[in-house]
């Protein structure tokens, strides 16, 4: 039987990031760096199509990193897109060169995934190199001035109808209905926010749940100043400093599997514009980029033009990410069952 022919390039890269790792070890890492991405190209690979969110920060992300990582490689931003990453992650994973040359920015909502669709993914989120997010994403529940819904304690007692558009506005009402019992009646069927925020001013609906905190004040912004809508409850790991004196979902956590379904639904919100590299690549590449990426993410001339195109910024860190997935695999598997209900329930 002949033996298998092996993989030139593939060797020849691995080899490659192999020297540097060694190099770095040896006492030169910033030379051993610039030597190793001097004149190479980089792929990033954006798991959406043109124009959207996550290939907007990809995009300016490419724009202002090149001179932060040493040696000055291009970096070349390949569209990928397909089931909300997945195609990206996939590709990522199992295919693209674990050399450092590739990496990609994707919808965190996948770092879950092999929890609650487990017949779809073929990655382990725990084995991404995660160099590091741009965003984290505050989701909020949002109530209209008529409704004199205040607090997450008023939809406990009183019903509040939300419209819901798809993803986190179908899934959030129906999970924090189905954990805490809050009478939230979701509709779904809207095409868009654009179309639950016409509900809300037609009366149809009371307020919406799920949307960023980030996306309603750039939408509507005029609601918020005027006291039209007003947030009423706050999701995610940790509280928004532009939110304080509103509901924090976690504070309504009953036991340890609350807190547990918590981290699971709201986790990679944490997260929420991330970039990873494949598995395999070595360490020493890797603590280039991800040195590289937080530089960028305090670059002057990059904020500039972040706020410029009205895209928030807010960074974590590589391995707080890892920290946050690895904390998410160790749910009990009853509180990952409670969660994949909820999930498919929504869809």
């Amino acid at each position: 039987m002949k033996s298998a022919k092996p993989d030139f390039p593939a060797c020849a890269a691995l080899t490659a990031a192999a020297l540097l790792a060694s190099a770095m070890a040896g006492g030169s890492p910033a030379a051993a760096a610039d030597a190793y991405f001097k004149d190479r190209q980089i792929r990033l690979i954006v798991g959406s199509a043109p124009g959207g969110g996550y290939d907007a920060y990809g995009r300016l992300l490419a724009q202002y990193m090149r001179p932060h990582i040493p040696g000055n490689p291009t970096i070349l931003v390949q569209n990928m897109p397909g089931a909300g990453s997945l195609v990206a992650a996939n590709y990522i994973y199992n295919v693209a060169p674990k050399d450092g040359t590739v990496f990609g920015a994707v919808n965190a909502l996948l770092s879950t995934d092999p929890l609650l669709y487990p017949e779809r993914v073929k990655f382990d989120p725990r084995r991404f190199r995660w160099l590091g997010s741009a965003l984290r994403e505050s989701h909020a529940g949002f109530a209209w001035y008529t409704t004199h819904i205040t607090s997450f304690d008023d939809v406990l007692k009183n019903e509040l109808i939300v419209p819901g558009t798809g993803g986190a506005t179908n899934f959030y009402p129906m999970f924090v209905d189905a954990i805490l019992g809050a009478k939230l009646r979701m509709i779904p069927g809207y095409q868009g926010t654009k179309q639950g925020m016409l509900a809300i001013e037609r009366g149809e609906a009371g307020g919406i749940v799920g949307i960023t905190w980030a996306s309603m004040k750039a939408t509507n912004g005029a609601w918020l100043q005027e006291g039209k809508i007003r947030p009423f409850v706050q999701f995610g790991l940790q509280k928004n400093p532009e939110l304080p004196d509103v509901s924090w979902i976690y504070d309504y956590a009953r036991n340890d599997d609350d807190r547990a379904a918590m981290d699971l639904a709201f986790g990679n919100s944490e997260f929420g514009r991330p970039f990873m590299a494949p598995p395999g690549v070595p360490d020493a590449v890797v603590d280039v980029l991800r040195a590289a990426f937080e530089e960028t993410m305090r670059d002057p001339d990059f904020r500039a033009d972040a706020e410029k195109r009205q895209l928030d910024l807010e960074f974590t860190s590589g391995a707080e990410i890892q920290s946050i997935i690895e904390k998410i695999y160790k749910t009990p598997p009853t509180v990952v069952e409670r969660v994949k209900k909820i999930v498919q329930a929504a869809e």
